[in-house]
């Protein structure tokens, strides 16, 4: 399986509250040029799924349209900025048949993520508008391997070692 993560792109703090932060005109431009970039190198999912926050969905839907996905994109509260990486972990254990699943979330639980698939004790921090991908063998639970990186704000990519 390969697994995406997608930090969401700048959003507004004019909201009443968290939750409904949208993003801001710049967070749709990187959105997009992330989308783009990801569509260049030829990158699919067979899944996406969401944090429920509206900056996340709609980072989600921008990427969606520009690689083209068409599937289904479910929100998950298992994505919530401090939700617990080893429910991230259970959920791509009970996805078992996906080929590629892209998890567009916040911090501090992308990077939480990245380090359980990683088995290390941490990563740094995802930027926003920035993708990981992550190769997972074996599962989810058997130590995964970095591929690269995608920075949306210079849709450039970057190709990385464990």
């Amino acid at each position: 399986m390969r697994v995406t993560l997608i930090r969401h792109a700048e959003a507004g703090d004019d909201a009443p509250r968290d939750e409904s932060r949208a993003l801001t005109v710049r967070g749709r431009t990187d959105a997009r040029r992330l989308g783009r970039a990801l569509a260049r190198r030829g990158v699919r999912f067979t899944l996406m799924i969401t944090s429920p926050l509206v900056r996340a969905v709609q980072t989600a839907e921008i990427v969606a349209a520009e690689v083209g996905y068409r599937g289904r994109m479910s929100a998950d509260d298992a994505l919530e900025p401090e939700a617990a990486a080893s429910e991230v972990v259970a959920l791509l254990a009970r996805l078992p048949d996906e080929k590629s699943v892209a998890l567009v979330a916040h911090e501090p639980i992308l990077s939480a993520v990245a380090a359980a698939l990683l088995h290390k004790p941490r990563y740094p921090s995802l930027r926003k508008a920035e993708a990981l991908r992550i190769r997972l063998a074996d599962g989810p639970t058997k130590e995964g391997s970095l591929r690269w990186r995608v920075d949306g704000g210079t849709g450039k990519r970057e190709r990385l070692t464990r």
